[in-house]
Order: C-alpha cells, then sequence, then structure tokens
C-alpha cells in the first residue's frame, strides 16, 4: 500500500505592531496541541515572530523576547524617530546574525519597494536586514538594501497567505490581527502621511488572506492599537485563548 503523502502546513502571520503578541499566544496553544508547521511566512510584526518560529524559539522564548525590547519607553521612541536607534541593531539584538539558510524551516518576509511600488520578499541572505525591511514603519526610517527603498509589507500584503501557498504549502493556516477584511486602509494613510510622493497604489490585497487560506484566526483585538505596548500580556492571552477555543475547528480542518 502506498504511503499517504504527508500534508505540509503552512502559517500565515499577519501586521499588527505590539497586537502581534497575539501571534506568540496562539502558536502557545498550538505547541500545547503538538500542532508544528513546516512552512512559515509573515509581514511586519508577523515576519518578526515567524522567523522566531522558524528558527525554534518557543512561544515563550519569544515572548520573553518581544517583552525585553521596551518599545513603550519615551527616549527610547525619540531616538528611534531621530534615527540614532536602528531597526535592524533592534531585531540583531535576538535573532543574532542569523541568514535565512540557518533557520529550521523555510520562511519568507514581505516588505514593500516604495519606490516602484512592488512587493519584495525575502527568501534569503541577512535575516535582521529582511526582518527590518517587513517592519520599517514610522517611527522607523526605511531600510535602504540592494538599491531599494524598502517599507513595512503591510503597505501592500497586510496577510500574506499567498505567499505561504506559493511555498508549496497544502494548508494555509492564517493569523489575520486587523479589523476585519480590509486592512490595509490604516496602513495606507500612514504611507500616505510618510511619503506624499509614494508611488505605492492602495490595494486592498487582504482579501487574499480569506482566498488562500484554509483556516483563519481573527483575534477580537479592536480596542487595542498597533502601539499597545502597555498591553502585551493582555493581548498575549487573547491570542491564546482564540487559538485554543478553535484548536479542535483547525485539526479537523487540516484532517479533512
Amino acid at each position: 500500500m502506498e504511503k499517504a503523502k504527508k500534508i505540509k502546513l503552512g502559517l500565515c502571520l499577519g501586521s499588527g505592531g505590539a497586537k502581534g503578541l497575539a501571534h506568540v499566544g496562539a502558536i502557545k496553544a498550538f505547541e500545547e496541541e503538538g500542532l508544528k508547521f513546516d512552512l512559515v511566512a509573515g509581514t511586519s510584526i508577523g515576519s518578526i515572530v515567524g522567523a522566531l518560529y522558524a528558527k525554534g524559539y518557543s512561544s515563550d522564548d519569544m515572548l520573553s523576547l518581544l517583552q525585553e525590547v521596551s518599545f513603550a519607553d519615551a527616549q527610547f521612541t525619540i531616538a528611534m524617530a531621530l534615527g540614532m536607534v536602528s531597526l535592524t541593531d533592534i531585531i540583531s539584538k535576538f535573532i543574532g546574525g542569523a541568514h535565512f539558510e540557518d533557520l529550521k524551516i523555510p520562511f519568507r518576509a514581505v516588505a514593500v519597494d516604495a519606490e516602484r511600488g512592488k512587493e519584495v520578499i525575502f527568501s534569503k541572505g541577512d535575516l535582521a536586514i529582511a526582518l527590518a525591511s517587513s517592519s520599517a514603519i514610522p517611527p522607523f526610517r526605511p531600510i535602504e538594501h540592494e538599491g531599494k527603498i524598502l517599507v513595512d509589507g503591510a503597505y501592500l500584503n497586510y496577510v500574506p497567505a499567498d505567499v505561504v501557498k506559493d511555498m508549496g504549502a497544502d494548508f494555509v493556516l492564517s493569523i489575520n490581527l486587523g479589523e476585519g477584511k480590509d486592512t490595509n486602509q490604516g496602513i495606507k494613510s500612514i504611507l500616505d502621511d510618510t511619503f506624499p510622493e509614494n508611488k505605492i497604489p492602495y490595494a486592498n490585497r487582504s482579501w487574499q488572506c480569506y482566498e488562500y487560506s484554509n483556516y483563519v484566526l481573527h483575534p477580537q483585538l479592536s480596542q487595542y492599537s498597533t502601539s499597545s505596548l502597555k498591553n502585551l500580556d493582555e493581548i498575549y492571552k487573547i491570542g491564546y485563548d482564540c487559538a485554543k477555543s478553535q484548536i479542535k475547528d483547525i485539526l479537523n480542518a487540516i484532517k479533512n
């Protein structure tokens, strides 16, 4: 009898700033059920959590690392705005000098070429540069890399389920931290304020999250913002509870 083909499980982690701690909470719930993913991709904070997952970090390790970064400190925020603190340097502190080739499972990070208005998908090279590019939203400055000016991937692809699908996933589980299917508009307004002459068209591609996902988790985080840095424990728990309450449905969806 021919052995059944193993299903490749893909995890897609969306943008959301401080709300990204919900990703970590959800991963905690997955760990408790022994649910492991073979592929992962993310945008902005989703790329950071995704890289840590691909590197082999547990949810507890992720939580400790992300809580150590004191973004809530006023002096730190001012230093970021003045360019005295580099996002690449911050990320390097907890990702080390890792490259994509060092990761335990395939990973992709999504950024945007601000001058050309094109999506950029990182799949190799320096991990810190990829994550910084994917997360470059004010007060962080754009990342200049290989002749491109790169900004937060959420400007074009808030929840990059299509990227996970293209990686070869048979089943894509996405976590959407936005307010519904139209999650790009708030990001677009920030872009317009930052780059008045930008060439990035507003494209409501958040529908792709639902088009390319087999299952979408949508933690209810409407009371929080991307800068709710004093509520990280609450956000983590909401992500955990959301995944835990639906874990049986997720496992059944994978089986079917």
